[in-house]
């Protein structure tokens, strides 16, 4: 649905091209020249957001955007002034102004303006579409492609999956690799078979090898009864191995006996039980340095690294993070009951620029907390941990009741140099000056 959006200004001409640029970004436009018109179609038309002017004849910026705050806190809202002082500007952004354009504004930073606006909206349809996607499956988008990296390690998953060759997932921990191991299962012809995981870390070795192996009643003290291995259990279907690296050199022993004849031991069992499953491992540390150091047979490695695939981390997938930031939020407000709502500017920026030592497990915690501590209808950067804030870059503006003109200029500067990424070209652009203007500015703050 075209969010729609309001623009109060009355000088026609301004208006005019102001409601172009809306409309060419994705707007749908309504027009009024004066404060009272303006502040009624708040009333009754209830636009999606609202571009004022800050003096407007019969009722002023200021008081139109208190109205449009009673009327709806969630509504984003631009002011165009001519006449911006600090004070000014302060209570514009208590207001919840998301930008203010200087007049005469540049067409360029007036629709850069807009885009980000208009990107909002964008994130909330997406979101709802992910949210009804989350109540039809987990993990579909964990595997969002558009960087080159995740494409070639899906291209490959989906080669591999028609053969029953056994795979090894490579990659750092949170890459996603057990939701790639489901995806191989499901495009291969045993997707309607049992998918197990048996997660090698977090088991003591004796139990890895019981719930690996089944055992025989009375094969142990407590052992009341036969249980079945997951090997058994899988039969038909897949397995999935994670963190095979963390294995003993006993259970490896086992696992490269039955992988060379099909068939289970069970422990305390006398008669070998043949058993058709298909395997995946995964390893979060290289297993031909495990083999180098001794921790790894080199006859295993050799007969589970038929078709090794690499999971890239997070940092090499800076294409994918809006999608499966979007995905992920969409997750986390599903399971917790709550609506999504979309990252503004500054909080997405942190996300692109942040390296992800954790990767995707990281980043959905990251949102999950974001969703608790976020007040209002957006996640801000203020809602996202510190180490996401320890970058280049410029900080919020910290304009306080004294702050002078040249400390709000100087905020200014700072903030449209962190949404350029640097760039100061661009960041001249934005702020509607000359870029010798700006290395000027600079040169001064810095003195």
């Amino acid at each position: 649905m075209t969010p729609i959006l309001l623009i109060a200004e009355d000088d026609a001409a301004l208006a005019k091209l102001a409601a172009r640029v809306a409309e060419e970004v994705g707007f749908s436009v309504v027009v009024r020249h004066d404060g009272a018109a303006a502040r009624s179609t708040l009333e009754t038309d209830v636009p999606d957001a609202l571009l004022t002017d800050l003096r407007l004849p019969g009722c002023d910026g200021l008081d139109l955007l208190r109205a449009s705050k009673t009327l709806d806190p969630q509504r984003p809202v631009l002011l165009m002034t001519g006449y911006a002082t600090p004070m000014t500007a302060i209570e514009a952004f208590r207001l919840g102004v998301s930008d203010i354009l200087l007049k005469p504004f540049d067409l360029d930073v007036a629709r850069a303006a807009l885009v980000r606006l208009k990107s909002v909206f964008d994130q909330k349809a997406r979101l709802l579409q992910l949210t009804e996607q989350v109540a039809r499956s987990q993990d579909a988008a964990y595997l969002a492609a558009k960087s080159p990296a995740m494409q070639h390690t899906l291209e490959l998953a989906a080669q591999v999956a028609d053969s029953l060759l056994p795979v090894l997932l490579e990659g750092e921990t949170g890459v996603g690799k057990g939701v790639l191991a489901r995806h191989i299962h499901a495009l291969s012809p045993r997707a309607g078979g049992p998918f197990f995981t048996l997660h090698c870390g977090a088991l003591p070795q004796t139990l890895l090898e019981s719930e690996l192996f089944g055992y025989e009643k009375g094969a142990f003290s407590g052992a009341t009864a036969r249980k079945l291995g997951l090997l058994e259990l899988a039969a038909g279907g897949t397995l999935f191995l994670d963190e095979i690296n963390s294995t003993s050199l006993d259970a490896q022993t086992r696992l490269l006996q039955f992988i060379q004849d099909k068939q289970v031991f069970r422990i305390g069992g006398v008669k070998p039980v043949k058993v058709d499953v298909r395997l995946v491992f995964a390893s979060n540390q290289s297993l031909k340095d495990r083999v180098r150091d001794g921790g790894f047979r080199e006859d295993l490695y050799y007969r589970i690294a038929v078709f090794p695939i690499t999971v890239p981390p997070l940092r090499e997938r800076r294409e994918d993070l809006v999608d499966l930031a979007g995905f992920l939020l969409a997750r986390s407000a599903f399971e917790m009951g709550r609506p999504a709502l979309p990252l503004d500017a500054d909080a997405l920026a942190r996300i692109q620029a942040y390296a992800w030592p954790g990767n995707v497990r990281e980043l959905a915690n990251t949102l999950q907390r974001a969703l608790v501590l976020a007040r209002g209808a957006l996640i801000r950067a203020a809602d996202l941990p510190a180490e996401l804030h320890d970058r280049p870059g410029a900080p919020a503006c910290p304009w306080g009741e004294t702050a002078t003109l040249a400390e709000v200029e100087s905020a200014w500067i700072r903030q449209a140099l962190e949404r350029c990424g640097g760039n100061r070209t661009q960041a001249a652009k934005m702020l509607g000056i000359d870029p010798s203007t700006l290395w000027r500015k600079l040169k001064d703050n810095e003195a």
